[in-house]
């Protein structure tokens, strides 16, 4: 009997031993490490907030008699006396007409590059690098909130190809596609009618067809008085539907004005002269350069803040009540998981990294901290984290100088 006990003892502790030995060996030979790649990023402080856009706008009336056809987008330059827009007896006639000045625009586009003949080629790579820089465009613009400037593109592609195809000399005469071109023109001409009448601008500036009846609301030489009750009563109110003569505004400055409300925290990360980029991120991906011009302040503490801006796109032209970002201080470092940020024995905060096939502590310095990650600083200082490092993101037992494999 003691013989058995002797070998059940022995058996047990023989297991134990190779079990022990097994996991030292598997600790070593395989120690799941996950890593990720540092790489640089930038990142704000922001304010989040709502606005009302003030401008020096004119409405414009028209008669109506027939259908509105608009000769400018919205956005354009227009000047003094330039025509916005005609009146034709149908929209099928706005249309045709529509139709024949790109048929125009492409018969002349063919005939100039026609005219160049081949003394007047010029450079292949020119052209390659417009067709390139079009086709990007194009793409950029495809993938904003708002489509614009299709025509434009389509026109500008059209004709670098055509510029394309003669100087490689696939295409030595358009007079077919010319003469097709205006058979269809000639055509057109006789089956529509013309406009009955032409709407005109009363002053120079930018143009816009949208009424909203905030129009005459507020007073433009009276915005950098804006009070924070006058704020609130614009935000929450309804405007009184527009006049059905009106056709649209030309809005006379280039300079407008976007006014909101902060409290009283907020608005001192917002002071007058300083001059935070703004974002509307339902509206556009444009950022808007600003001055913040008055900061007047109510017994509450709540503050209305008035930011002039100079720059026009056809998406801003129209906008009224809109979300709105403030940009205020610009982080740019090394984007860090929050979850890998450690402070080691000496009180030093940083990371794990892999330097071959040993982990490393490195240094950081935190320069702005989100819940998912921080931005640290930049630097060439020994010792500290550096572009393209691998940070260790998950593992077990980690020490500085610890191997895996």
């Amino acid at each position: 009997m003691d013989t058995f006990i002797k070998r059940i003892i022995t058996l047990c502790i023989s297991l134990f031993l190779i079990a022990y030995v097994g996991y030292q060996a598997f600790q070593v030979l395989y120690n799941p490490v996950k890593t990720e790649t540092v790489y640089s990023a930038s990142v704000y402080d922001t304010l989040d907030t709502e606005g009302i856009t003030v401008r020096n706008e004119k409405p414009i009336t028209g008669e109506k008699n027939g259908y509105l056809f608009y000769t400018v987008e919205n956005g354009s330059r227009v000047s003094k006396n330039g025509t916005i827009a005609k009146v034709y007896p149908t929209q099928a006639d706005s249309r045709s007409q529509k139709q024949l000045d790109r048929l125009t625009e492409e018969i002349e586009q063919l005939k100039d590059i026609q005219s160049q003949g081949t003394a007047g080629r010029v450079n292949l790579d020119v052209i390659d690098k417009q067709i390139s820089q079009t086709v990007i465009e194009l793409a950029a613009g495809v993938n904003t909130p708002t489509l614009k400037n299709m025509d434009l593109w389509q026109s500008r592609l059209l004709a670098l190809l055509n510029k394309r195809q003669v100087t490689v000399g696939k295409t030595v005469s358009f007079e077919s596609r010319i003469n097709s071109l205006t058979e269809l023109k000639n055509q057109l001409v006789t089956s529509y009618s013309v406009a009955t009448s032409s709407i005109k601008s009363p002053v120079a500036g930018y143009f816009v067809s949208k009424i909203d009846g905030f129009e005459n609301t507020i007073d433009y030489n009276k915005v950098k008085s804006l009070t924070v009750k006058q704020l609130d009563n614009l935000m929450n109110s309804t405007p009184k539907a527009p006049n059905s003569d009106l056709i649209g505004k030309v809005v006379g400055d280039y300079k407008w004005y976007l006014a909101c409300v902060l409290s009283a925290a907020d608005a001192g990360k917002v002071r007058q002269g300083t001059t935070p980029d703004i974002l509307l991120p339902f509206i556009s991906d444009e950022i808007i350069p600003t001055e913040v011009v008055a900061a007047n302040r109510d017994p509450s503490g709540n503050v209305a803040v008035i930011f002039e801006c100079s720059y026009m796109s056809s998406e801003l032209s129209s906008i009224r009540r809109e979300s709105v970002q403030i940009r205020l201080k610009r982080y740019e470092g090394l984007r860090v998981s929050s979850d890998s940020i450690i402070t080691n024995d000496k009180g030093e905060q940083g990371v794990y990294v892999i330097s071959g096939d040993t982990v490393v502590f490195r240094k950081v310095e935190i320069l702005h901290a989100l819940p998912d990650y921080v931005i640290c600083k930049e630097t060439d200082k020994n010792g500290y984290l550096e572009l393209y490092d691998d940070i260790v993101v998950e593992g077990k037992g980690l020490y500085d100088g610890k191997m895996v494999r």
